[in-house]
């Protein structure tokens, strides 16, 4: 794809906020310079770093960089937030200092947003790195199923989107009151500003390692999560008691469920948010019960209860919301059956 940089405006703002990124900046840095489509404004804020990213970053002369260097250090949500104010761009593709863009996302993104006008956001499949392991991760290209999910958790992996640059206007960005959590929270927030979909491409490299946001503070995310759960679900409108209020946390949370009671308790709550929906006609039937579906095979899988949830969920109605084929079937058995064992 040729694109000419020599327009007025950017038709997209990659943004990236660094902070004793060093490890990793220069491959991060490379990956967006390298890229297939071109008319692309690269902004990069350090955010008081006493590493070496600053020297890193000013290593790299391109007329599409715009680096911002901040005093000291604010966090992730104010120079974020700082990005999105300046950028020129009609879309903002995220970025992170350890991730790698593979070289034809930012033109594979931007053709979703031009077939579909009422795209929003727009995310990909991805490469999740954990040491020498490398896996791949799928995302449903389905607006309904991704804002369901926010009931439970993100629906994107936050590096891979490209987003409308739609926050100024409606005066949305990301919130300093749900940090560590301030992605999650943004979905929220922009959920019926048009629609979320995925190419279902992997287009990042995503670097899991202990150093990471997620992984230090997952008590305090777990807690903010929480929070945000409760306001969507105000927005939403449904209704839900303090027993499926907390319930949802269990699923949302990822909770080792323990007892039948405790599964029980989850069925229960799904299937209270199928009569929700129904009632106010939030997400499409087939969309929903696809997502049912899938947090019941997770929390049944997710359980040291063997057979006995292995039968739960064949017992249940929201096992006849979708197809279980024959490997996933077998998968989905012997994960039952190891994790009988799991304290």
């Amino acid at each position: 794809m040729d694109h000419s940089v020599n327009q007025i405006s950017p038709l997209v703002s990659v943004v990236m906020s660094v902070y004793n990124g060093e490890k990793y900046l220069g491959e991060a840095i490379e990956s967006v310079l390298k890229q297939s489509y071109s008319n692309f404004e690269f902004i990069i804020i350090n955010d008081g770093s006493v590493d070496k990213s600053l020297s890193i970053i000013q290593s790299y002369i391109d007329k599409r960089l715009v680096v911002i260097n901040n005093d000291r250090n604010n966090g992730l949500i104010y120079s974020l937030n700082k990005g999105l104010q300046i950028a020129k761009g009609k879309y903002i593709a995220r970025m992170d200092a350890d991730d790698i863009c593979l070289p034809k996302r930012l033109e594979l993104q931007v053709n979703e947003f031009l077939k579909n006008q009422d795209a929003l956001v727009i995310g990909s499949d991805y490469y999740l790195l954990n040491g020498d392991k490398n896996t791949y991760i799928r995302n449903r290209n389905d607006s309904d199923f991704q804002k369901a999910v926010l009931l439970f958790a993100p629906c994107f992996c936050h590096p891979t989107v490209m987003m409308k640059n739609v926050f100024k206007e409606n005066n949305i960005f990301y919130d300093k009151d749900y940090i560590h959590a301030e992605d999650y929270k943004l979905w929220t927030d922009l959920y019926s500003l048009g629609t979320f979909l995925n190419v279902n491409k992997p287009l990042l490299k995503y670097r899991h390692h202990t150093s990471q946001i997620s992984n230090q503070k997952n008590e305090s995310q777990l807690s903010i999560s929480k929070s945000i759960r409760k306001l969507y679900i105000q927005k939403l409108g449904f209704t839900l008691s303090d027993s499926q209020f907390e319930t949802l946390n269990v699923i949302g949370n990822n909770v080792f469920i323990r007892t039948i009671e405790e599964l029980k308790n989850v069925e229960g709550c799904l299937l209270h948010l199928k009569v929700q929906n129904k009632f106010h006609k939030t997400f499409s039937e087939i969309s929903f019960n696809k997502f049912l579906y899938k947090f019941w095979l997770d929390s049944c899988g997710n359980s040291n209860l063997g057979m006995s949830a292995y039968r739960s969920f064949f017992f249940s109605e929201i096992s006849g919301y979708a197809n279980l084929y024959f490997m996933d079937k077998n998968i989905f058995l012997l994960k039952c059956l190891i994790r009988k064992f799991k304290k």
